[in-house]
């Protein structure tokens, strides 16, 4: 930043908010806010962080006059919109044609809209382009890209991992690469699930059978593997977080936290695990080879390794049974496995904890939270429970159509996308805003892009771009394609965009979850990473040498930075603000890069 215009920037940036104005009032660790109610009270008061409501004052907890609700587009709307109007709570305006197309393109795809896809969108007047640009961005490879990225985060494909058997991470890429295939095939969700389950064959050169060396035990007898594998694909797949009770039974433990959870026992876990004790490791240093034996039980009476002891209760025997938590069992000479998936994937729960997971994905808040703390206790309790749910039937009714329609992920997405409740402005107009009625889904609740996204958009936003070789995954021209978080800073001339990962969230899929919460080394980085300001610059091959090539002209100047950047123009008042900046002293040249440099440090530039 160029001290000669750095005063009046300033007067540029209060007028535009950056990220460092509230970054520390709205940091917040994930970890310790399990509450469904803190949760949702720290969504809604980000969301007034990033977009403040339209009416001014202290908060009040009385609904604003009602208003005309848009209109249902499907039976998400339906559910969403009675509850509304039950409860006085009236909706935000429908969004904007660009506030909608940056969310759905980053949504679905993981990138920016780009400037002639943001111009043909607002000139096309027909009725159906929302659906029509839903269509074509599930039809893309960038969707490829973006779900690869959330099934890899649930699974947590990495290289390293933390107490688990050499060999983890040989396999990373190739179980990249089978997901994200997987996905582009539009392969159903569950039949990707039962592959894994029972994936076998060479860690190294096949995907599937990642999925169980990474429950691998480094140490401690095979039971505790086998445990990791039910408790894994519990917390993965169903949203039950089992791992307490793979040491103990949840009465007396869990009713605080997990009403469902407290009356589980830990014979049950042992039922689930006991579908694993066929599973055979062979690791010769480099990879891990997984197959199914004929025969081998989960054998009970240890005393070593990571769980408490496994004492028998009286009348039990030295093995538990395969016996899944709802109580099915393997058929007749079923490989126990295969049955284990088979019976998963046909638990409801399974859809029902998917449906969840994608929602959140979209909304920005779950029907559910935390999204992998389901209380199946508090699905539809008896009177003095408050259901965990905050649209129970909802919930069902996505369930019902996520398992009518084949477990197709797109189809699910689609659905969502396409509900009027998706599309409502993050800006609430309809009064003033309350805490009171976050749980209603009254407005899109805005949140940080994913690390990755960051990343990209930046180089998207600016006209840069990254060309990154890795030893094992070739080469690659967005960080969202990478394998897993190790993949760039391994990569030649990759360790400077790991710093930038690591700093905004990205997490390390094994003991560093992904967070998409913000904090000041965030607007530190924004303010001053190299890579951000070589992005600014007309010496380098930028959108701001191209544009001072095309024109001198300070509107136009401003229009294009704002559509290549926010991904729409400025209003009026922005527009003024910028061009008298852009007038106001110095040179031309220098007051572009630094316009450019103010927009990427906008919360709305952050923000999706």
């Amino acid at each position: 930043m160029r001290t000669t215009t750095f005063v009046a920037l300033s007067v540029v940036v209060a007028a535009l908010p950056v990220v460092s104005s509230h970054a520390a009032d709205c940091t917040f660790n994930p970890a310790q806010h399990r509450n469904e109610r803190q949760i949702r009270a720290e969504v809604s008061r980000l969301s007034e962080i990033v977009a403040p409501s339209a009416a001014t004052g202290k908060r009040r907890s009385v609904p604003p006059p009602k208003t005309s609700w848009p209109t249902a587009k499907n039976f998400i709307d339906v559910a969403i919109f009675e509850r509304q109007q039950r409860d006085g709570v009236a909706p935000a305006s429908i969004s904007s044609d660009t506030e909608f197309l940056r969310r759905v393109t980053i949504d679905l795809a993981g990138r920016l809209p780009n400037g002639d896809e943001i111009v043909a969108f607002m000139a096309d007047t027909s009725s159906d382009k929302r659906d029509r640009a839903i269509d074509r961005l599930l039809q893309t490879e960038e969707f490829n890209d973006r779900w690869a990225l959330w099934f890899g985060d649930l699974v947590q494909n990495t290289q390293f991992a933390s107490g688990m058997g050499s060999g983890v991470g040989a396999g990373r890429t190739p179980y990249y690469r089978w997901m994200r295939a997987a996905i582009a095939e539009r392969k159903p969700y569950d039949a990707m699930v039962r592959e894994l389950i029972a994936g076998s064959g060479n860690s190294a050169t096949n995907g599937p059978p990642n999925y169980a060396v990474r429950q691998r035990q480094g140490n401690g007898p095979l039971q505790d593997t086998f445990d990791n594998l039910a408790t894994a694909s519990g917390a993965q797949f169903l949203a039950m977080p089992l791992n307490c009770v793979s040491c103990h039974d949840g009465i007396g433990h869990l009713e605080p936290v997990n009403l469902g959870l407290s009356r589980v026992k830990r014979t049950q876990l042992w039922g689930m695990s006991a579908f694993f004790a066929r599973t055979l490791f062979r690791n010769d240093g480099t990879a891990v080879t997984v197959n199914d034996q004929g025969t081998g039980a989960y054998r009970l009476n240890t005393v070593s390794g990571n769980k408490t002891p496994r004492k028998a209760p009286e009348g039990f025997g030295d093995t538990a049974p395969p016996v899944y938590l709802t109580g099915g069992t393997p058929n007749e000479g079923e490989v126990l496995r295969v049955a284990y998936g088979r019976l998963l994937t046909a638990d409801r729960q399974f859809a029902r904890a998917a449906v969840n997971y994608i929602w959140k994905e979209m909304f920005g808040l779950g029907i559910v939270e935390p999204v992998d703390g389901f209380d199946l206790a508090r699905l539809s309790p008896p009177a003095g429970i408050d259901p965990q749910p905050t649209h129970p039937a909802l919930l069902e009714d996505l369930t019902d159509h996520f398992i009518t329609s084949g477990y197709d992920l797109r189809g699910l997405l689609r659905t969502m996308a396409q509900s009027s409740t998706y599309q409502l402005s993050s800006r609430y107009d309809a009064g003033t805003w309350s805490e009171a009625w976050t749980a209603y889904f009254a407005r899109h609740y805005p949140r940080r892009m994913l690390a990755e996204v960051v990343l990209d958009a930046i180089h998207q936003a600016t006209g840069r771009t990254i060309d990154i070789t890795g030893q094992d995954f070739g080469r690659i021209t967005k960080v969202i394609q990478a394998p897993d978080p190790f993949a760039i800073q391994q990569a030649r001339g990759g360790f400077p965009y790991s710093l930038f990962l690591a700093d905004f969230g990205q997490g390390n899929r094994d003991t560093v979850m992904r967070s998409n919460a913000p904090s000041l080394i965030q607007t530190l980085t924004m303010m001053n990473d190299p890579m951000v300001l070589r992005g600014t610059k007309r010496s380098q091959p930028t959108h701001v040498q191209l544009i001072l090539r095309d024109t001198r002209d300070p509107a136009a100047i401003t229009n294009r930075l704002y559509l290549a950047t926010l991904g729409r123009y400025p209003t009026e008042e922005e527009r003024g603000i910028a061009t008298a900046f852009l007038t106001g002293g110095g040179t031309l040249d220098d007051r572009t890069e630094d316009l450019q440099y103010a927009l990427l440090n906008k919360l709305e530039f952050l923000f999706n």
